[in-house]
């Protein structure tokens, strides 16, 4: 089977089937690639699920908790991935503190392939497609209806709301709003109209990009934090860190501003409270 990392979501015919051949892709090559595509499919078909099927049964319900589970498994891999480059990007000369770090990184990734190949061989994965099929197929009947159409408003709208309602911006709560984009952009993707969708999905990738490299500087000088302790390495990395603090507040400003002409003040430094801290996996 051929790598799907980089499929479209046209290319499939529903985001169901995108799911299914993620996850029967990632059983073939449990890498960091794979693990990126089904995390990416997972979200769509969540959000997909969430428009034309806020209700699900027993057994559904059992799939999404599994669903759930793997995307864990595949959000430390990939994470191992992520930092090991990152850490390769730094340039410079290597020294022991590198070599340190990146061997326990590869010792992570290894230890995560091995738990990820695990949850693969969960006789879980077998019922997925009996429990999901009536979801795909009711969808079918319901292909002519207002929801899609209307998904890009909907998305808009909600996040107007998340907007309005979120409290000031910190390390806290940053990686939250980069998930909520990722919702507010994948359902508006179920739209068919393309007037204004195109603007809306752009710009919420964006935010949710730099907000994602902000997440890994963090998770990564936090292992350096345990790795080495207050070392030159934890220290440049968490220069790096702060940098991406601000290029994410920035662009959330950009995108506020752009989408509901609304103004907010940019910190001009990341608060101390930020210190290094267990964060959550990076959704994709």
């Amino acid at each position: 089977m051929p790598i799907l990392s980089k499929a479209a979501a046209d290319e499939f015919d529903s985001p169901l089937e995108r799911l299914l051949a993620s996850i029967a892709n990632l059983r073939q090559q449990p890498t960091s690639k794979g693990a990126h595509f089904y995390r990416t499919s997972l979200r769509r078909f969540q959000a997909w699920s969430d428009l034309f099927h806020p209700h699900t049964d027993s057994d559904q319900q059992q799939a999404f908790k599994f669903l759930e589970k793997l995307r864990k498994a595949t959000g430390k891999l990939r994470d191992s991935e992520v930092h090991i480059e990152l850490l390769q990007s730094l340039g410079g000369a290597v020294t022991n503190e590198n070599a340190k770090l990146e061997k326990e990184l590869k010792a992570r990734r290894k230890s995560y392939r091995k738990k990820l190949k695990s949850a693969l061989r969960d006789p879980m994965l077998s019922s997925i497609w009996r429990a999901l099929r009536v979801l795909d197929a009711s969808q079918i009947q319901n292909s002519h209806g207002s929801s899609v159409a209307g998904s890009t408003k909907l998305a808009l709208q909600e996040y107007r709301s998340f907007v309005h309602r979120r409290g000031p911006l910190s390390p806290e709560n940053l990686h939250e709003y980069r998930l909520e984009c990722k919702r507010f952009r994948y359902t508006a993707e179920l739209s068919e109209e393309s007037s204004g969708g195109e603007t809306l999905i752009a710009t919420w990738k964006a935010v949710q990009d730099v907000i994602g490299e902000w997440h890994d500087y963090l998770t990564l000088s936090d292992v350096a934090q345990r790795v080495l302790g207050d070392s030159r390495l934890h220290a440049k990395l968490v220069d790096r860190r702060q940098k991406k603090y601000q290029e994410s507040l920035r662009a959330i400003a950009k995108c506020e501003q752009k989408l509901l002409g609304a103004r907010g003040r940019v910190p001009k430094k990341e608060p101390k409270r930020a210190r290094l801290s267990t964060s959550p996996s990076r959704a994709a």
